[in-house]
C-alpha cells in the first residue's frame, strides 16, 4: 500500500494531504492539528462538514467553540466543557477553556514521511505535551495513534475526546453496540432532554409529548441537537455511522481499556448548518474534567509519566456491507 504525503492548502491555510488508493486526509496543524477532509477516494462523498457561511479562521486562546467554523475533526484536550483544574497541587483552580486548549493552539509538524504524518502539541494551562500520528493502517482504514506526556511532577488527570463533525444529512443511522437499552442525556435541560445525567430510552426516547429517534439524524430545519454517554459501565470498543443517502458508512475502533467512555453528539440545525454527528470516544466521564474527576472516571498520568491510545476510522462504500460486531 502507497501512500502519499504532500504539502496544499485549505481556504489559505497551510495544509498537509494524505492520500492511499482507497483516502484522502487533510489537516491543517495551525488550526489545532484539525483534520479538514476525510473522504474515499477517487471521488467518494466527504465526510467531514465545512465551515459553510462561517469564516475558516485562526482561533484564539480560550474561545468559545460553537462561535468558531465548526468544521472536520477536532482533538478535545484536558477538557472538554470549560472548567477549573480540579487536582490540588500547584495547578488548583486553573482555568481550562471550553473545549480544552489544544484545538485552538498551532501543533508542531514531526514527520511527514514514510506514509505517517506526526505531530505535538504543549499545553498552556498546564505541563503537558500531546503527540498524534496519523497513518493509513489499511487500504480504508485511517489510524490515529496518540501519546500524552505528564512534563510536570503531580499527577496529571485529564480528559481527551475525539470530537468530529461528520457530515449526515437527514437520513443517517448511528451504530453502538446491541444490547445497549439506555443513554444518559448531559445537555442542560433548557436543551430538552431533562436534567443532566436523565437516563433517556434507546434508541427511541421521550421528547415533549412525543418520541424521538435518538439513533436518527434529521433535516437540520430541525433546529435541534442532542448529547448522551452509553452508561459508564458499557466500556464499548467501537461506534459508527451508516448514511442511507449515500449509501456509505464509518466504523470507528478503539480498546476499551485505554478509551473506556463513548459519548455522542448529533446537531440537527442547531448550531451547525447542516446535519451532523459526533461520535466521542473519551478517556472522562463526562464533558467536564472537573465532574469527571469529582466521579474518578478519569484518567490520571503520573508525574513525568505518559499515556497512550488509538483509534481507527474505517469507511465503507456503497456495496460493502457495514461490519457485523458484537
Amino acid at each position: 500500500m502507497n501512500t502519499l504525503i504532500r504539502r496544499t492548502t485549505w481556504y489559505g491555510m497551510e495544509a498537509w494531504a494524505l492520500e492511499n488508493e482507497r483516502l484522502r486526509l487533510v489537516v491543517v496543524p495551525e488550526m489545532g492539528a484539525k483534520m479538514v477532509s476525510l473522504a474515499a477516494r477517487p471521488d467518494g462523498p466527504e465526510w467531514l462538514a465545512g465551515p459553510g457561511s462561517r469564516p475558516f479562521q485562526k482561533v484564539p486562546y480560550g474561545a468559545a467553540f460553537e462561535k468558531q467554523d465548526m468544521s472536520g475533526w477536532d482533538e478535545m484536550f484536558p477538557t472538554i466543557t470549560a472548567c477549573e483544574y480540579p487536582h490540588p497541587g500547584d495547578w488548583f483552580g486553573r482555568p481550562l477553556p471550553d473545549h480544552g486548549e489544544v484545538w485552538a493552539l498551532p501543533w508542531t509538524v514531526d514527520q511527514a514521511a514514510e506514509g505517517r504524518l506526526s505531530m505535538h502539541v504543549e499545553g498552556v494551562a498546564l505541563p503537558y505535551r500531546l503527540h498524534r500520528h496519523a497513518y493509513f493502517e489499511a487500504a480504508d482504514t485511517l489510524r490515529l495513534d496518540y501519546e500524552a506526556f505528564n512534563l510536570g511532577a503531580e499527577p496529571m488527570p485529564y480528559v481527551w475526546a475525539a470530537h468530529p463533525q461528520f457530515i449526515c444529512g437527514p437520513e443517517a443511522e448511528v451504530r453502538i453496540p446491541a444490547g445497549i437499552s439506555q443513554v444518559v442525556n448531559t445537555l442542560p435541560a433548557s436543551w430538552g432532554w431533562g436534567e443532566p445525567e436523565t437516563v433517556l430510552d434507546w434508541p427511541e426516547a421521550a421528547a415533549g409529548t412525543g418520541k424521538v429517534r435518538l439513533d436518527r439524524t434529521g433535516p437540520p430545519a430541525l433546529k435541534r441537537a442532542r448529547k448522551f454517554f452509553l452508561p459508564p459501565g458499557v466500556r464499548p470498543s467501537w461506534t459508527g455511522l451508516l448514511r442511507r443517502e449515500q449509501n456509505d458508512w464509518l466504523l470507528l475502533e478503539w480498546d476499551p481499556n485505554q478509551v473506556p467512555y463513548l459519548g455522542v453528539w448529533v446537531d440537527e440545525g442547531a448550531i451547525n448548518e447542516q446535519s451532523v454527528a459526533a461520535p466521542e470516544p473519551t478517556t472522562g466521564y463526562y464533558d467536564s474534567l472537573a465532574l469527571a474527576y469529582s466521579k474518578k472516571q478519569v484518567t490520571v498520568i503520573e508525574p513525568h509519566g505518559s499515556a497512550s491510545w488509538s483509534l481507527t476510522v474505517r469507511l465503507g462504500t456503497a456495496g460493502e456491507p457495514f461490519p457485523e460486531l458484537d
